[in-house]
């Protein structure tokens, strides 16, 4: 069994979660669990209507496990951080974030490799561009940098460190190590910089800073999957020959030119009815 889980943190990331978990549901039905986490302070804070919608769709809303140390700033990307952490039933759990779309039914199964996450690359070089960042990053947990790159997935796509999207993480739910799941590793690892790693910047980008240095630190590999699966559309003209299972709009103004955005809103409609939909 896999898990598809994400983020309801207020109600902007509630609009988007209403969109993201009735494009889920419409394209893959009861095929995958759904799990929507939030700050234990906003459970009783949904609105009825989004709480209507995630009843229909089968999604399980679950207040975020604590934290076990604060972040060293705030940091609310940290919250998927928490919910990777978190036990789940099942052998594997996919992360989304919630600025996604589904739009075709989702097979997961040949994405799972044993002892690898599913990642892709990110698509520009947001952090460690310039400098020794990147060095200092891995001999901060006593690593040197490593020789394997990936090809990033938008404008020059370049040739570039491991360095990915943390909007679509694929993981085992197995103990990797110490009786540690990982995303128990890649919370104390992020934990651990946040605090402890003399290099700025690091807001907002802390969590795909340390998915591969978790990857790294902990002799873990990666599977990279198709871009379809976690199709940016930040910085990247419409395409309309494109045909992404999985949208990854950022804000939702991006949306205004690709047809998809049309479409995921008639999904929505769909999925909740008139009455409902009139509602969210």
């Amino acid at each position: 069994m896999t898990t598809i889980f994400f983020i309801v943190d207020g109600r902007g990331l509630e609009a988007q979660a209403t969109l993201l978990a009735a494009t889920l549901w419409q394209h893959n039905a009861d095929r995958y669990p759904l799990l929507a986490y939030l700050p234990e302070r906003h459970v009783g804070a949904v609105s009825n209507p989004a709480r209507a919608l995630f009843d229909r769709c089968g999604v399980t809303l679950r207040p975020l496990p604590p934290a076990p140390r604060d972040w060293h700033r705030p940091y609310p990307h940290g919250n998927k951080l928490l919910a990777a952490a978190d036990r789940r039933a099942g052998n594997w759990s996919l992360f989304l974030d919630t600025d996604m779309i589904c739009l075709a039914p989702l097979d997961l199964a040949p994405l799972q490799q044993p002892g690898r996450i599913g990642v892709l690359p990110e698509g520009v070089p947001s952090w460690g561009r310039e400098g020794d960042r990147w060095a200092r990053a891995y001999a901060h947990f006593g690593l040197p940098l490593p020789e394997d790159r990936v090809t990033l997935t938008r404008r020059k796509r370049r040739s570039h460190l491991p360095y990915f999207n943390a909007g679509f993480v694929l993981m085992p739910e197995a103990d990797v190590t110490g009786g540690r799941s990982f995303g128990q590793l890649w919370l104390e690892t992020a934990l651990d910089f946040d605090w402890n790693a003399p290099i700025g910047g690091k807001r907002p980008w802390l969590d795909q800073i340390t998915l591969p240095l978790t990857l790294k630190r902990f002799g873990l590999d990666y599977n990279l999957v198709p871009v379809d699966y976690n199709y940016s559309i930040s910085d990247r003209a419409p395409e309309p020959e494109a045909r992404p299972h999985i949208i990854h709009y950022h804000r939702w103004s991006h949306l205004a030119a690709w047809p998809q955005r049309a479409q995921a809103l008639a999904t929505l409609a769909q999925v909740a009815g008139p009455a409902l939909f009139a509602r969210l």
